[in-house]
C-alpha cells in the first residue's frame, strides 16, 4: 500500500461518503468501517513517521557525542 496519511485520509472520506449514499445498511456499516480503518491507517502512519523522525534524531545526537568524545581523548 503506497501513499501517505493525506491520501488515506481522501480514502476515508470518500468512503464515508459512499456510506451517506449507500442504499442498504450494510453496505452502509461497510463503508463506514472503511473509512475509519482509512483513517486509522493515517493516524498510525504519522506515528510512524513521529517514531522514525525522533529515532534518527537521537541517533544523530548520540553520533555528535561520540565524536565529541574522540575528539577530547585525542587531545
Amino acid at each position: 500500500m503506497t501513499g501517505g496519511p493525506k491520501e488515506y485520509r481522501k480514502h476515508a472520506v470518500r468512503c464515508a461518503e459512499l456510506a451517506i449514499a449507500a442504499r442498504t445498511p450494510q453496505f452502509r456499516a461497510t463503508f463506514l468501517a472503511l473509512s475509519k480503518n482509512w483513517e486509522r491507517l493515517a493516524i498510525q502512519l504519522e506515528d510512524a513517521f513521529a517514531q522514525l523522525a525522533e529515532s534518527e534524531d537521537l541517533g544523530s545526537k548520540v553520533q555528535k557525542t561520540v565524536n565529541e568524545g574522540r575528539q577530547l581523548r585525542e587531545k
